[in-house]
């Protein structure tokens, strides 16, 4: 187990997902300015109406896009491993010091069936073909190709949050590929839509 810096946030991060962040808060200031100087982790966690999801990501400090003169940046950070959390530890100082935690790091039972791949890989396939990628590159990473899969398209905290704490990579694939094949009307549907408006019409 180990303790680290918590930022609860309204969405989920996977492992190798990269994201976005603008930091304004002087206790997340604080944080970034340790993590530039001494490196390390900090945990992501899925917050909603106050309250914290117990599975999170660990993130690391990947760049500083950009600072701005009164302290406020913008960043990017990278997943990397998932854990639960056994004890939350408020700081004494809540305007300056973020939540902190301590944590039990987990992993993997199994490394997915050769049919879930397949089957998960047709389906996302076929929903990239209908976002007009009609040769859809395979995102790359040693991670287990379902967390690839979602950082590549936003599935939505509820469907990405399942996934963080699933331990089945064969679990997790068929649940990717259930998805996708029930997006993909909706987005076949609506990419008619514009192609008829872009044609002033014609067609529909």
């Amino acid at each position: 187990m180990e303790t680290m810096a918590i930022f609860p946030l309204e969405l989920v991060l996977l492992p190798s997902e990269t994201l976005a962040l603008h930091i304004f808060e002087e206790r997340y200031k604080r944080l970034m300015a340790t993590l530039r100087s001494d490196g390390g982790e900090f945990g992501v966690v899925l917050a909603e109406q106050d309250e914290m999801h117990e599975a999170g990501c660990a993130a690391v400090l990947a760049s500083v896009v950009e600072e701005f003169d009164d302290g406020r940046l913008n960043v990017l950070v990278e997943g990397r491993r998932r854990f639960h959390i056994v004890e939350v530890l408020a700081p004494d100082d809540p305007e300056i010091e973020t939540l902190r935690a301590t944590v039990s790091f987990f992993e993997d039972a199994d490394d997915g069936s050769a049919e879930a791949r397949d089957e998960t890989l047709a389906a996302f396939a076929e929903l990239m073909e209908a976002l007009g990628l009609e040769q859809p590159q395979l995102p790359g990473g040693d991670v287990p190709l379902s967390f690839r899969l979602a950082a590549a398209v936003d599935f939505g905290a509820e469907v990405k949050q399942a996934m963080l704490e699933s331990v089945s990579e064969t679990e997790r694939l068929s649940q990717l590929a259930a998805v996708a094949t029930t997006l993909l009307p909706r987005v076949e549907a609506q990419r008619k839509l514009s192609d008829a408006i872009r044609g002033n019409g014609k067609g529909m």
